[in-house]
């Protein structure tokens, strides 16, 4: 009964409250010695004079700590989420462009809690994404390797993600993928992500990790759950500004960095 009510006015179920990770404070968020590892640029995108813009400031500065390189290129808005998700082949295509060496592609509202890339530069393959327990690619984070096969594919999405503005586009790159895995003669090295480079911070089925690398704060339920409980945020959107408050009273707040 206690968790029932706790759940329905403070929006968290016990279970939910345990899986979310604690975010490193400033003593454990200093730019990691890397010891000449090869390193790739992180990429990422937003809508203008959106909320998006406040995401892209939470996430460099959580890659300002580590010393990671972003580039997040501002786009106009289609007005639609999907159509705007669909956005997202055609800017890795030219982001492949426009940087040499691996590209880690993050949502804006992902946030970084320790350095990627040493695990990162050791994989061995043309894109690499994370997987749910069921078999459901997620496109919030991908590597995407500097290699004539992996650009051929971000081309490939780009074009069906066009031809399908209105499917979500990492259910057109999970097609793509599971096409070209099935043929004769696969045409990209695909590699799996450990789910704490693609952490969503209430989802309760989260293998277990010991630490995590990238989370994803959902900014989507923002623009896409309207509806009202007593005229308060519905659940999912109270977590979701729970958890952005406490990571950015850590981010921004110099009394907490104290």
């Amino acid at each position: 009964m206690f968790d029932w009510f706790r759940r329905k006015w403070f929006g968290w179920s016990a279970e939910q409250t345990r899986v979310v990770p604690s975010f490193p404070g400033p003593d454990k968020a200093a730019p990691a010695g890397r010891g000449g590892s090869a390193t790739g640029m992180v990429v990422a995108f937003f809508t203008r004079d959106s909320i998006y813009e406040t995401e892209k400031n939470r996430l460099l500065r959580s890659a300002q700590r580590l010393g990671l390189a972003v580039d997040a290129e501002p786009i106009e808005s289609t007005g639609s989420w999907v159509r705007n998700a669909s956005m997202k082949p055609s800017v890795l295509v030219a982001m492949r462009r426009k940087h040499t060496g691996p590209l880690l592609y993050v949502d804006v509202d992902a946030v970084f809690h320790r350095d990627p890339w040493p695990t990162l530069a050791a994989l061995d393959c043309d894109i690499a994404a994370y997987h749910e327990p069921e078999g459901h690619l997620l496109s919030s984070t991908l590597f995407i390797n500097h290699t004539p096969a992996a650009a051929e594919l971000l081309q490939a999405w780009a074009q069906a993600c066009a031809e399908n503005p209105e499917e979500w586009d990492q259910r057109v790159l999970e097609r793509l993928l599971a096409s070209d895995a099935a043929s004769a003669a696969p045409r990209y090295r695909q590699a799996r992500l450990p789910v704490a480079y693609c952490w969503i911070f209430d989802k309760t089925d989260n293998a277990p990790c010991a630490e995590v690398f990238i989370e994803h704060l959902q900014a989507s339920r923002e623009a896409t759950q309207r509806k009202r409980f007593f005229g308060r945020p519905v659940r999912a959107v109270r977590r979701r500004r729970d958890r952005v408050r406490a990571i950015e009273r850590i981010l921004f707040d110099r009394d907490a960095a104290r």
